[in-house]
């Protein structure tokens, strides 16, 4: 994991909170980017567009999604999508029900999928976490941070 995209994906989430009607806590949600790498997977970026939010979910829009998808086609983006972010402003770091559904969904079209929940407003900030076939449960991962 680049340091550059934990850095990305928590401005992204502090300005979404920053824009947040009437100081509530509306979640934010993103895209992570990037490949496979040693054995593991290398998150290099992110990317994030319009959104549907409210304080318990966050949906990116589907013009969003396809335009990502027409910029990976066409070599605008080179790296592929490898996770998503999303935010729980001050209500900590957990996978609810939905995200879990979420994850098991896209790990299906990608194996190595990764969710990351960000809660900037509390310690630890953020987390990143898999999902398992076989016991149909998301697990915590291991990040290391590289410069």
């Amino acid at each position: 994991m680049r340091r550059e995209a934990v850095v990305q994906a928590l401005k992204t989430v502090c300005e979404g909170l920053a824009r947040s009607p009437n100081g509530s806590n509306v979640e934010v949600s993103g895209l992570l980017l990037g490949r496979e790498f040693a054995g593991g997977l290398l998150i290099t970026s992110t990317v994030t567009g319009k959104q549907t939010s409210n304080e318990s979910r966050s949906e990116l829009d589907e013009n969003f999604m396809a335009t990502i998808a027409q910029a990976m086609i066409t070599g605008e983006i080179t790296e592929r999508i490898v996770g998503m972010f999303h935010s729980h402003p001050d209500i900590g770091i957990f996978l609810s029900q939905q995200d879990v559904r979420t994850l098991a969904n896209f790990h299906r079209l990608y194996p190595d999928f990764v969710m990351m929940v960000i809660d900037p407003l509390k310690k630890p900030r953020y987390r990143f976490f898999g999902y398992d076939a076989e016991t149909q449960s998301a697990h915590l991962l291991t990040v290391h941070e590289l410069e």
